[in-house]
């Protein structure tokens, strides 16, 4: 019976393999597709306590967390179907209280992001989520875009 509920998991890499092959969830995000590696960036998403999916339906609609870079300095990262936008305001709500608590409960204290300059929702989500922006990375992004570097310090 499906629900339509939002279910916080674990993160796994069967979610990411299926977040990543599905179309992106927004157009200006579709030009990374052509970087995405499948198997190998859901793979590498994977840490122990590092991140969480959201599943509505028993699909996978989102996954978003953390991979540690070093010491207590962490990348965050979201990947998202388009049947995100069926739940925006529970996947916000979700993505924003589990940040914190992942951050949290692994001792980490500063998590950063680069985010597309074109990618004017990915720029406020990041706002939202309580990172700032440090500055601008020219020719950062896969495709050689600009990318805004964030962060939030806990």
């Amino acid at each position: 019976m499906m629900d339509n509920t939002l279910h916080i998991v674990p993160y796994t890499k069967a979610h990411g393999q299926f977040i990543l092959s599905c179309q992106m969830n927004h157009k200006v995000l579709e030009a990374d597709r052509h970087y995405i590696n499948v198997e190998g960036d859901a793979k590498n998403l994977e840490q122990d306590h590092l991140a969480f999916t959201g599943i509505v339906n028993n699909k996978p609609i989102f996954a978003a967390g953390m991979k540690i870079i070093w010491g207590q300095v962490a990348e965050g990262w979201v990947i998202a179907t388009s049947e995100m936008w069926k739940h925006p305001l529970g996947v916000a709500k979700a993505i924003k209280k589990d940040f914190a608590r992942v951050a949290k409960e692994n001792n980490i204290t500063r998590v950063q992001s680069a985010i597309r300059k074109d990618f004017k929702q990915g720029l406020r989500f990041a706002e939202w989520l309580g990172l700032e922006e440090e500055g601008l990375m020219k020719k950062f992004g896969f495709d050689g875009t600009d990318q805004y570097m964030y962060a939030r310090i806990f």
